[in-house]
């Protein structure tokens, strides 16, 4: 004899069972399979050949300049730390109040104005070891189109041209302020900037340096003194430079307004020393601090 909860637990049975065909059909069992990843095979027309080999300028770097660079930037052990020291020393700010108030009477009953002469803390540096051998990290290109104030189609001059030369797709800047003597008010496009990293990097090194720069007239290299303290090299170059890259060579008329650029090298250096020998070791010229003669000429020995 059947129970009541018997009962109700084949009721309740009958139930679910009824309702499989309706719940699980055919389009959603597909979607509980495990779905496999395509293959990668030459006869699929989703097929990616990959890298082939390495480029240039990368397989230079690891082949042979990353050697130089450890054993060019090694640092003793006492030096190393008088470095780490000097990094992790704070800058506080001096107090114009603390150097005025007991000078001046009137600042006795204000409120003490606001600190000055803070620095910007920079980056400790960790131990020496392979993983910290300078190394490039990115190449920020930008231009400013100053004719872009009066025609915003200037800009895809600048645009079209940065593309070419860099492979990239760049990014539109717009001002933060407004002039009123330039006639530029906010928000205004008035340049582009692409940042490249990994092989493009690479291939625009390349041309920048067997074919931009030595192709350059009355340019010397880069100011012995330049960079940020963080060992990231900047370097501007006129409109004539663009011209130069053999992407742009070939289709000049294409671009009816050439403007100049800057290269700004973003490296994993700590010292501007560490990011000069890096870009050195790229074949790109440093020239040492310009001297004045007694008759106005420039001294470059």
């Amino acid at each position: 004899m059947l129970t009541r909860s018997k009962k109700l637990f084949l009721y309740n049975r009958y139930q679910f069972l009824s309702a499989v065909p309706r719940i699980f059909n055919k389009t959603s069992l597909h979607t509980y399979q495990k779905s496999l990843p395509p293959a990668n095979l030459p006869d699929s027309p989703s097929f990616y050949p990959g890298r082939t080999s390495i480029l240039r300028m990368e397989d230079f770097y690891h082949s042979t300049l990353s050697t130089d660079l450890m054993i060019l930037s090694y640092k003793d052990p006492e030096s190393e730390q008088k470095f780490i020291e000097k990094r992790q020393k704070e800058h506080l700010p001096i107090k114009k109040s603390v150097l005025t108030r007991d000078i001046n009477p009137f600042a006795i009953n204000r409120p003490p104005p606001k600190p000055r002469g803070n620095k910007k803390r920079l980056p400790v540096p960790p131990k020496q070891s392979p993983k910290t051998i300078p190394k490039l990290l990115k190449i920020d290109v930008h231009c400013m189109i100053k004719e872009a104030i009066h025609s915003k189609q200037h800009l895809l001059s600048g645009i079209m041209a940065l593309q070419c030369i860099t492979s990239e797709r760049p990014t539109v800047v717009y001002s933060k302020t407004g002039v009123a003597q330039w006639k530029l008010r906010k928000d205004m496009p008035i340049g582009c900037k692409v940042s490249i990293s990994g092989p493009p990097m690479y291939t625009f090194l390349d041309k920048l340096v067997e074919i931009v720069l030595p192709r350059m007239k009355e340019w010397h290299g880069i100011p012995i003194t330049s960079g940020d303290q963080n060992g990231n090299i900047a370097m501007g170059f006129p409109a004539s430079a663009l011209s130069l890259f053999p992407d742009i060579e070939g289709n000049y008329d294409m671009f009816p307004l050439m403007t100049g650029f800057d290269v700004i090298f973003n490296t994993t250096a700590y010292t501007d020393y560490e990011g000069r020998m890096l870009l050195s070791g790229f074949q790109i010229p440093f020239t040492p601090r310009k001297k004045m003669g007694r008759k106005g000429r420039i001294n470059r020995n």
